[in-house]
C-alpha cells in the first residue's frame, strides 16, 4: 500500500496473528467453507469474530444484506440495465439475480 505521503505501508504492519487450536475435521470444514465461498480463512475467521462480538443482532450480515440490497435496487433503476437477453431477462435482472446469491442468510431471533 502506498501511503499519501509516498512511503509504503505493509498490511503485516496493521494486523496481528492469532493462533487458534481445531480438530483436524474442524479444520477440513473451515478451509472447504472459505474456498467455497472465495474468501481466505483469515477473511472468514475475521468476519466470524465480529459476528460473535456483535451479539444477538448481528448488524454486520444485515448491513452487508442491506449494502447488496442497495445495489439491486440502483441496477433496477439503471435505465441501461433495461437492455434484454433472449432470454427476455433484463441486464438488470440478471446481475441482481446474480448480487442475491451472495446475501447472507440469517433467522429472526
Amino acid at each position: 500500500m502506498i501511503m499519501s505521503n509516498g512511503s509504503k505501508k505493509s498490511l503485516f504492519n496493521e494486523r496481528n496473528s492469532i493462533t487458534i487450536y481445531l480438530e483436524q475435521s474442524e479444520k477440513e470444514r473451515i478451509t472447504k467453507f472459505a474456498e467455497k465461498s472465495d474468501i481466505s480463512v483469515g477473511q472468514l475467521a475475521r468476519e466470524a469474530f465480529k459476528m460473535r462480538m456483535a451479539g444477538g443482532n448481528d448488524p454486520f450480515n444485515k448491513g452487508f444484506n442491506q449494502g447488496l440490497n442497495e445495489a439491486i435496487r440502483i441496477t433496477n433503476s439503471c435505465e441501461g440495465a433495461t437492455m434484454m437477453f433472449p432470454s427476455g431477462k433484463t441486464f438488470a435482472k440478471v446481475v441482481s439475480d446474480d448480487i442475491e446469491k451472495f446475501l447472507r442468510e440469517h433467522k429472526d431471533e
